[in-house]
């Protein structure tokens, strides 16, 4: 019996020792050496590529999504577990994997972890992992764009690692990356691989990044511009419009696009957005911006008579003409009738200096800060550097580049009441349960009484000038034509051939809410911009009045023939 005590008594001191020394031990590698091993473990997990889960989902202003997220399927391979790497490559080829040279390299010559294809559908990625042997694969996130080509070009597409490439995507990278897990890489005593995936940092989305495009008429501003492109016979069609008391933009659309989901099979030159960076010399829609000037500093009576000199005009060596020879007009009709002489010898009545500050102040030349759209800044060469024909040609819309989304952010400030405000197309940023909206800004460039003025002179260019074609029986609207000349990239003069076709206005007329532009690059059917972009103005400024509520009324009984 007291054998038998002592024999427990023993055994219980070794097992309370061994239970000491374990816990010592333990605590000597978590406090002492753990830096050591999870350096170790990070060395046996070199190579072992990250994923990205989560990532932010993008919506219209209604929250009908336009970016998403699906599973898909990552294969890879351990390379130094091939025992015959030219065989493993030829079998991956059999299979139907389109592997890269540097893919091929990685696996001939290197030990270490190799993505052998990205995204891919999981049921093709379990048929390949049973096809070869030491395939494996990794369930990720990939981008989902629902609506194909639709704000292709405003949200932009991310790359195979879920980063943000174009677009908006680029643009809020970092808000709308999500979280980043590692696939960890390990062997246990026996050399056996072990892997697993760090899922500590795993959460559900929170982000979220709401956009003013309207989903249905950018979608219906996309399919117009596509068949009055190809009526016209036009190289492009380009449309922006504006909120004008707010800066949100409605839709920035153009006849081309892309799918981002398929990005990759796209020219570059249609990963672009036009309504931002596309580049022009805006002929007479530019006229109303000599106008606002006058009639703010210098008291331009529109009564005033201004001789057109039937057709022709000779200025520095330089023939100015107009498409219509007229004689004697009122300073209105000068704008209504879209004449150049009559501009250009109204232009006489500002200095150089005045001219290049205003036009500077009405944001032309800068960046109007919209963000996303790889936004050009134009062109408006300091005064210093105008020659004698300069201040008359840029009167009449020549010698300046602007970009669409500058014309409408003017042609706004003259539906607001003389405030230039800036555009935006981001609403709101929810993240992480905060919501964050975008600063507003304006500035005022000219009064109420000249916005007024405005607004009735360019009521009258639609009723009895030269946007006719722009009336509506269901909406009143107010703007301008205008044909710009593009430059010939051999020669470096005026083309004959090529030209810019625009209409740029607002509506309501009688107290305008929506701004927008529209025009055609290198029409063939006609040159002019009462006879192509007048008409897409007038086809989606009915459809907009009708989506969003705005009043219509019926303005004639009968309109003008085409």
């Amino acid at each position: 019996m007291s054998n038998d005590r002592n024999r427990i008594n023993f055994f219980s001191f070794l097992a309370f020792l061994a239970l000491g020394t374990l816990v010592a031990r333990v605590a000597y590698l978590q406090l002492w050496e753990g830096e050591f091993y999870t350096d170790y473990a990070g060395k046996q997990a070199k190579g072992v590529m990250e994923s990205t889960r989560g990532r932010g989902y993008i919506l219209d202003v209604k929250g009908e999504p336009l970016a998403l997220n699906k599973k898909s399927a990552s294969l890879y391979v351990f390379a130094g577990e091939i025992n015959d790497r030219k065989g493993f490559v030829l079998k991956l080829k059999k299979a139907g994997l389109h592997l890269s040279k540097d893919v091929v390299t990685r696996i001939l010559k290197n030990d270490s972890f190799v993505w052998l294809e990205r995204n891919i559908d999981i049921d093709r990625a379990e048929k390949i992992q049973k096809q070869v042997p030491n395939v494996e694969y990794l369930l990720e996130e990939q981008r989902l764009y629902p609506e194909r080509k639709l704000a292709a070009s405003v949200i932009g597409f991310t790359g195979v690692d879920n980063k943000g490439l174009g677009g908006l995507e680029y643009r809020y990278e970092k808000i709308l990356q999500g979280h980043k897990l590692r696939l960890l890489s390990l062997k246990d005593n026996r050399g056996k691989r072990i892997v697993f995936e760090d899922t500590r940092k795993e959460k559900a989305i929170d982000t979220y990044l709401y956009l003013t495009i309207d989903k249905y008429l950018q979608g219906l501003t996309e399919e117009i511009l596509r068949e009055d492109t190809a009526g016209f016979m036009a190289k492009r069609g380009i449309a922006v419009a504006m909120d004008a008391y707010t800066g949100d933009i409605l839709f920035a659309a153009s006849s081309g696009g892309f799918d981002p989901n398929e990005f990759g099979k796209y020219s570059k030159s249609e990963w672009k957005n036009y309504s931002a960076g596309f580049l022009f010399e805006p002929g007479s829609i530019f006229k109303p911006v000599l106008f606002s000037l006058l009639m703010d500093k210098k008291n331009l009576n529109i009564r005033e008579m201004v001789n057109c000199e039937n057709g022709r005009f000779s200025l520095y060596g330089h023939v100015i003409r107009d498409v219509h020879p007229y004689k004697i007009l009122t300073a209105r009709q000068v704008l209504m009738k879209s004449s150049n002489i009559g501009t250009v010898k109204l232009s006489d009545k500002v200095s150089k200096n005045e001219f290049y500050k205003f036009m500077k102040d009405a944001g032309f030349g800068q960046k109007t800060g919209v963000s996303g759209l790889g936004e050009e800044e134009g062109i408006l060469r300091e005064a210093k550097h105008w020659s004698g024909l300069s201040k008359p040609s840029i009167s009449i819309g020549q010698e300046v580049m602007v970009t669409p989304l500058q014309m409408v952010r003017f042609y706004s400030a003259i539906a607001n009441g003389g405030r230039l405000i800036n555009p935006k197309i981001v609403s709101k940023v929810e993240n992480g349960g905060d919501t964050y909206r975008p600063k507003f800004e304006a500035k005022r460039i000219f009064s109420e009484n000249t916005a007024k003025a405005l607004q009735s002179l360019l009521r009258d260019a639609v009723t009895d000038g030269t946007g006719v074609n722009a009336r509506s029986s269901y909406v009143e609207i107010s703007g301008k034509t205008g044909t710009g000349q593009r430059i010939d990239s051999d020669t470096g003069t005026y083309s004959k051939s090529n030209y810019v076709a625009s209409f740029a206005g607002m509506f309501p007329a009688d107290n305008p809410r929506i701004a927008m532009v529209v025009l055609y690059s290198s029409p063939k059917k006609s040159i002019y911009g009462g006879s192509t972009a007048a008409y897409t103005f007038s086809k989606l400024a009915e459809q907009v009045s009708m989506h969003l509520g705005i009043k219509r009324s019926y303005v004639y009984e009968s309109l003008p023939a085409s």
